[in-house]
């Protein structure tokens, strides 16, 4: 059995931390050139791993501990139904070059499977009225969810 959950060339690993930033955890981070993977647990684990052209938005959150400790907790945004759209890696060290590293895989990612986001102004809402109304409810690029979500 692999020890790790990712498949590829690893570009980045990391053990969960506590919040003295030591790994007595039992959660890893891998990123590879084509996915993200976190594995949970010890007895009972848990591979869960979401590619990185699926991934919309990078935050970085840091408490006043996390702080004094050099940790960040990156969120994750991604159109990934068996994360359910969130990813939280909590207690990363030097979280602001991890979330660089993690940008530059997903815009290569993004490339390779030529892949772009649309981004839209306003609510997103195909409603009567709307320019998109006559696409309300519709999965026209064929992700699984709704482009025009209808009122």
């Amino acid at each position: 059995m692999a020890s790790n959950a990712a498949d590829g060339d690893v570009i980045w690993t990391q053990r969960k931390r506590n919040w003295c930033r030591t790994p007595f955890t039992f959660t890893v981070y891998t990123l590879t050139a084509d996915e993200l993977a976190v594995k949970t647990g010890v007895l009972s684990q848990r591979f869960d791993t979401t590619k990185l052209f699926r991934i919309v938005d990078i935050t970085i959150q840091r408490s006043l501990l996390q702080r004094m400790f050099g940790l960040s907790t990156i969120v994750i945004d991604a159109m990934d139904q068996s994360s359910g759209g969130r990813i939280i890696l909590k207690n990363v060290i030097d979280g602001f070059a991890v979330r660089k590293t993690i940008q530059h895989a997903v815009d290569v990612a993004r490339n390779v499977n030529r892949v772009s986001t649309r981004e839209f102004m306003g609510d997103g809402v195909a409603g009567a009225g709307s320019e998109f109304a006559g696409y309300a409810g519709q999965d026209l690029d064929g992700d699984g969810y709704a482009d025009y979500p209808a009122q």
